[in-house]
């Protein structure tokens, strides 16, 4: 017997249970992120194609750049990396398998209509064990336990693949709200890397001291010197501003975040950064250092903006 659920969620259910402000969305922002691939804003694949279009132009003009102005050049590049860098962010965060490949969804889906069918409930198997067998004496009984489903807690909720193997409920019932690209973060990732291209560039040349020592040990003492001393404040930085300037945070959300990834993160950096800066200084010219660092930052970066995005 068919089961129809009527509306009983409203916008203010939803924003009281962390979703977005929907009211507070513009039309002009919906429409441009209306078009998506996997919930994806196909206006993130055009903003990652110009800034990838442009670094293409700016790489085989870099050379002469570089000889007339360094720190512009860095400057210049370090803003189209980290461009990059959040724009690919944002997609890997809101990318949802269990969204159309193709959508046009210029407003929030709805969550009327949802609904099954009692008679097509079956027993669910995962591996040779039984995980459940759903049988009905009545369907008030059916109703009872659907309607308990879906007054599940909010996290469970917003969690698409929960439900696969422990509720006879499609798993795209959950409600999953719709995401927007992000200028303000792009603006405010963008303008990180300006501050970091100005770092960058009196970093490396202060690290030209060990210059005189043997290859081998100029290396090793560059890539202690800089993992030791400027990758710890450099991320200790970044938090900080990601979560006071992207996150408009408070400096007591700065020291819960600080606490929570800081040492772990940093833990990580060293495992990715020691053998890639041992590569930078033994191979690359030194007029390519500060580039090959930040195009290898173009996946670092993005994970850095996804982990300060996520532990709020």
């Amino acid at each position: 017997m068919p089961i129809q659920l009527e509306d009983d969620v409203s916008i203010p259910d939803l924003e009281s249970r962390g979703y977005p402000r929907l009211a507070s969305i513009s039309i002009f922002t919906r429409l441009i992120n209306s078009v998506r691939i996997f919930n994806v804003p196909i206006l993130n694949f055009i903003i990652m194609g110009v800034l990838g279009t442009f670094l293409m132009k700016l790489t085989t003009k870099y050379t002469s750049l570089y000889m007339r102005s360094s720190l512009i050049t860095i400057i210049v590049t370090n803003l189209v990396l980290y461009g990059i860098s959040e724009s690919l962010a944002q997609s890997i965060l809101c990318f949802n398998k269990t969204r159309p490949l193709i959508a046009y969804d210029l407003s929030e889906p709805s969550h009327t209509g949802l609904g099954f069918n009692s008679n097509d409930i079956q027993p669910q198997h995962h591996g040779n064990t039984s995980v459940a067998s759903y049988e009905y004496d009545s369907d008030d009984e059916g109703v009872e336990r659907f309607l308990d489903y879906i007054q599940e807690e909010p996290d469970s909720m917003s969690d698409p693949g929960r439900y696969s193997y422990d509720s006879p409920f499609p798993a795209t019932i959950p409600y999953v709200p719709l995401s927007y690209y992000n200028f303000h973060r792009l603006a405010g990732f963008m303008c990180w890397g300006l501050i970091m291209s100005f770092a960058q560039c009196w970093w490396y040349k202060f690290l030209l001291i060990y210059s005189k020592d043997p290859k081998f040990i100029e290396v090793l003492r560059k890539v202690l010197t800089d993992q030791l001393c400027f990758s710890p404040v450099s991320l200790f930085c970044f938090f900080t501003y990601g979560t006071m300037m992207l996150e408009n945070g408070t400096w007591e959300d700065t020291k819960s975040k600080l606490s929570k990834i800081y040492f772990k993160t940093l833990l990580i950096n060293y495992s990715v950064w020691v053998p890639i800066q041992f590569i930078n200084f033994l191979f690359v010219p030194r007029s390519f250092q500060v580039p090959f660092s930040s195009s290898i930052s173009v996946l670092w970066n993005c994970f850095l903006s996804m982990r300060n995005s996520q532990e709020n």
